[in-house]
């Protein structure tokens, strides 16, 4: 085992060696070229440059790119970039301090495009032949253990090949799997299942493992503390979750006295952030209704003769601050919807009515809410503040009402058209990870967070994901 990671350390650091040689004779070959050979030693720009050559090697190693855990093509690439970027941005900015001429300029410039185009094909090859080489072992409580098992095979960043999960209660997880199992309708592989945490050591040699990942709920800081030292010392990595849902860019570590510590900034929102969000809303859902009118009409149209039904269905809806609104759909259902439901079986795991084939929806209702036409009279919502264009899901009171407590925490923040939930299976995902997702942007909101949402709905919409 420790031979194995000495091997792979040694071919990173050959690797990082291999770029200084590159990037070196990159400088010296562009500077013969363009002032001769003779410039080589004495030139101004070489000198400054050979520092700046350092300084995005020390990047790379900082960003990880040498290490063991492969990333995927794309992530390496946009490393060197970023890389490169700052080191040719550096040498302008001395360069310009320091009164070197508009030689230097250029000289950066085709350095830079022939450093970018170097490195890019070093990386993004080494990271595209490269595969699975992070053997990672998750550990910790049985529902975050498998949460970030799924996390990691869904993650596109870096190549992760997960061996397998351990829990300190195997009867509780193969519970909680099966029990999973049975309401996605997907399997668990049992074979996943590796053995206790106090194996882990033992565990992480048979399996050629070099990370384990702990998930810190249930699990006491000196029972971490035992197994993290003995898995330091056979040279695995040692990396945690599990300190809240808190985003990335609220945590920072600092020491006190030379001990770690986790800091979390307050999920604070300050007045001008709010502002912009509700400008973007009024702007964006004001040239949607001008856009979209002739398509709701002829919608509303068809509603009428077809279905011989009002067009516009409107229901009572929980918002902000646990205030009541009422929400505008298309019509998508019989008229006497409601009082059909109470003959129904709710097919989702919690107090929001959901059915795969529900008898009550239209002909033309399941076309409108595969493709989400369904929601475009939101849009009004939206304009008058009811809703945002980005927010969790507004359910109806008896819902709400049905809910644990904690699930009102949603409440925080406006209602939105789209969210968290939707983008990530829409009505697929089950009562638990709706919670999960909404919460997690109530804590987390930024202006940053909404336009990832806005930016995965159209693919989603045009999927027709989860959507019934």
């Amino acid at each position: 085992m420790t031979e194995v990671l000495g091997s792979r350390g040694a071919r990173a650091w050959k690797h990082a060696v291999l770029d200084l040689i590159i990037l070196f004779g990159v400088i010296g070959a562009v500077t013969s070229w363009m002032w001769g050979i003779g410039d080589v030693l004495t030139s101004s720009s070489v000198m400054l440059g050979i520092p700046i050559a350092v300084g995005i090697v020390l990047y790379l190693i900082w960003e990880g790119v040498y290490e063991v855990h492969a990333r995927r093509w794309p992530s390496a690439v946009a490393i060197v970039a970023r890389g490169v970027t700052a080191g040719a941005s550096a040498f302008a900015l001395s360069a310009f301090a320091m009164g070197i001429g508009d030689g230097a300029r250029r000289w950066v410039g085709v350095v830079s495009v022939i450093w970018f185009i170097a490195l890019a094909l070093h990386h993004g090859l080494r990271a595209a032949s490269e595969k699975n080489l992070s053997r990672v072992i998750v550990a910790g409580n049985p529902q975050q253990a498998m949460a970030m098992r799924d996390l990691l095979l869904r993650d596109r960043r870096r190549s992760h090949h997960v061996v397998g999960f351990v829990v300190d209660d195997l009867d509780a997880c193969r519970w909680s799997a099966s029990s999973k199992a049975h309401l996605r309708g997907a399997e668990i592989p049992r074979d996943s299942e590796l053995g206790m945490i106090d194996d882990l050591p033992r565990l992480a040699e048979i399996y050629n493992a070099n990370q384990v990942i702990f998930c810190m709920g249930g699990l006491t800081g000196g029972r971490f503390a035992q197994v993290a030292r003995s898995l330091s010392r056979m040279g695995v990595d040692v990396a945690m979750t599990g300190i809240g849902d808190v985003a990335p860019r609220r945590v920072a570590s600092s020491h006190i006295a030379g001990r770690p510590i986790v800091s979390i900034a307050p999920s604070a929102v300050s007045p001008w952030q709010l502002g912009v969000k509700r400008l973007v809303d009024i702007l964006v859902s004001g040239m949607l209704l001008v856009l979209l009118a002739p398509l709701m009409a002829v919608v509303a149209v068809l509603i009428r003769v077809v279905d011989g039904n009002s067009p516009i269905f409107a229901q009572r809806r929980v918002g902000k601050g646990g205030e009541v609104f009422t929400i505008y759909k298309f019509q998508t259902m019989v008229a006497d919807a409601e009082e059909l439901k109470i003959d129904l079986t709710n097919e989702y795991d919690g107090p929001i009515f959901k059915m795969e084939s529900d008898p009550r929806i239209t002909s033309i209702g399941g076309f409108l809410r595969k493709a989400s036409i369904d929601e475009l009279p939101q849009l009004f919502n939206v304009l008058r503040g009811d809703m945002s264009l980005v927010g969790p899901r507004p359910f109806v009171e008896s819902e709400v009402y049905a809910a644990p407590e904690a699930f009102r925490h949603r409440e925080a923040v406006t209602p939105g058209m789209t969210g968290a939930w939707q983008v990530s299976g829409r009505s697929d995902t089950d009562f638990d990870e709706l919670e999960e997702l909404d919460r997690w942007y109530v804590d987390n909101w930024s202006l940053g967070e909404d336009l990832g949402i806005l930016a995965k709905t159209v693919p989603a919409v045009l999927r027709q994901k989860g959507a019934r």
